[in-house]
């Protein structure tokens, strides 16, 4: 039996592009899935008209016999912002007042529009970010639909902290749908990376894109499992001999999910490819029912900014007029015994807090030191876009890796200066690694020499390019 649910029926909604998901959850002795459906969005109800889209679900819950009223949303992938965040040691209030300070000084101008939250403990985190309009359609479609709205977070986050924890170990965790796909990157119940992939048809760019995010994830992630919640049919053992990581499939027995062995349970629990289509559903709906809070909760977010309450002016007349005769008491009541002990314990607070604070303002100077990289002064722009030019387009070759920066006693002039670097990469065979060299020579700005090269027991090569780049300064039109 659950410890202390916070609903005894719970639906799971997982937004998409062009229908939504939704599962019943039950508690009780065992945690149970009711049943499950999905609604393809008719032609005038989509998520950007959320009071015509409530008004289909409400329809089509009662249709299908869903009867559970509270309700956790989830946003696809797609629709997020996400950026790795470094942050000191700290207590879970500190840290959130840090990340909003940066989410502030990162996207100023553009915070008015977003919703943030974070996910992950320790000193890294996952900044997530969704425009306000989608959090405020939820709301809109779930009134329409006489919903209760308990939390709106990310499907895939959802998904991933389930697997994550039932799993009890590093995991990749991939959802697959017919339009498009969602991996995350879990230390238990901990996100570290959120993507969204293409769709699975066709299925060799598909398989391309999977292998490139596979391969570029942290060297941490090396030798982990992939867990695959599959809605399209695919073959657990022949993908994982596509991308070259151990794959197996999830079903709800993994999160500690029973089916439901009743008629009306019955109906709907398995789609046309399996009960592994609902498996972001199933999460969100875990969630509600779950007594722990969510890893993203953009309804409730710890980033919002405080309220400002609006004080009348006699109100403040009023309390300044309390706080110069309670001043002025204490003032007449205490000794300077007293004042003594409260200033040591003034600078006793000060000594304790001063760690914090220097290391927020080493990490706030170290956000508006990078901001400044992002978009105002693009040094490396014409090395970088004749290194794309060179690179091959055939799947098989693609960087890993780049370090670039200024050369370390160039002769520079106001019309040129050089840089070096090292460009890591991965191909499917020497002679590719070979072709790339001499594309790149041919490109008059590039000297290039190799830095060695790694062969895989499947031919694939990995290996790594020395280059100077001489820039030319671009010259303004006549």
């Amino acid at each position: 039996m659950l410890k202390k649910p916070k609903h005894k029926k719970v639906l799971g909604l997982a937004l998409g592009e062009r229908s939504l998901l939704v599962a019943e959850l039950a508690s009780g002795d065992r945690l149970t899935l009711v049943r499950t459906g999905e609604l393809v969005y008719p032609a005038d109800a989509t998520p950007s008209n959320p009071a015509a889209l409530g008004a289909a679900l409400a329809s089509f819950l009662s249709k299908e016999g869903f009867s559970a009223r509270s309700v956790v949303v989830g946003l696809p992938a797609r629709w997020m912002l996400t950026q790795p965040k470094e942050v000191p040691a700290a207590d879970a209030k500190t840290k959130a007042e840090m990340l909003r300070l940066s989410a502030e000084a990162e996207f100023s101008t553009e915070l008015k529009d977003l919703v943030y939250d974070f996910t992950g403990s320790g000193t890294t985190v996952l900044l997530v970010a969704t425009p306000r309009r989608y959090v405020d359609a939820v709301v809109t479609m779930c009134e329409a639909a006489r919903l209760s709205l308990d939390t709106v977070t990310t499907s895939a986050l959802a998904l991933g902290e389930a697997t994550g924890r039932a799993a009890a170990k590093d995991v990749l965790v991939l959802s697959v749908a017919a339009g498009g796909a969602e991996m995350t990157m879990q230390r238990d119940a901990s996100s570290g990376v959120l993507r969204h992939l293409r769709a699975p048809q066709p299925e060799a760019p598909f398989i391309n894109e999977l292998r490139r995010t596979v391969s570029t994830m942290p060297s941490s992630t090396a030798g982990r499992e992939l867990i695959l919640w599959d809605g399209t049919g695919l073959d657990a053992k022949t993908l994982s001999s596509q991308i070259g990581v151990p794959v197996r499939s999830g079903d709800p027995p993994l999160l500690g999910v029973s089916l439901s062995s009743n008629g009306a349970g019955a109906k709907g629990q398995q789609g046309p490819n399996g009960i592994g289509q609902y498996a972001t559903a199933i999460a969100l709906g875990l969630g509600g029912i779950s007594d722990q809070a969510p890893a993203v909760d953009f309804l409730h977010s710890r980033l919002a900014p405080p309220r400002q309450h609006r004080v009348p002016r006699w109100a403040i007349i009023a309390a300044a007029a309390v706080v110069v005769f309670i001043a002025g008491t204490v003032y007449a009541y205490h000794d300077l015994g007293d004042q003594a002990a409260t200033v040591a314990t003034m600078q006793a607070r000060y000594d304790g807090m001063k760690g914090h604070i220097d290391d927020a303002n080493a990490f706030v100077q170290k956000v508006s030191f990078a901001q400044a990289w992002h978009g105002g002064d693009p040094r490396y722009l014409a090395c970088i876009r004749d290194m794309t030019v060179a690179m091959s387009d055939d799947f098989d070759t693609f960087s890993i890796g780049l370090i670039v920066s200024d050369a370390p006693h160039p002769p520079r002039t106001p019309d040129t200066h050089a840089l070096v670097g090292v460009l890591q990469g991965k191909a499917a065979d020497q002679q590719r690694v070979i072709s790339l060299i001499n594309r790149l020579r041919r490109i008059p700005a590039f000297e290039v020499t190799p830095g060695g090269s790694e062969v895989s027991k499947g031919r694939e090569v990995t290996f790594s390019l020395n280059f100077k780049y001489q820039v030319q300064a671009s010259k303004p039109a006549k």
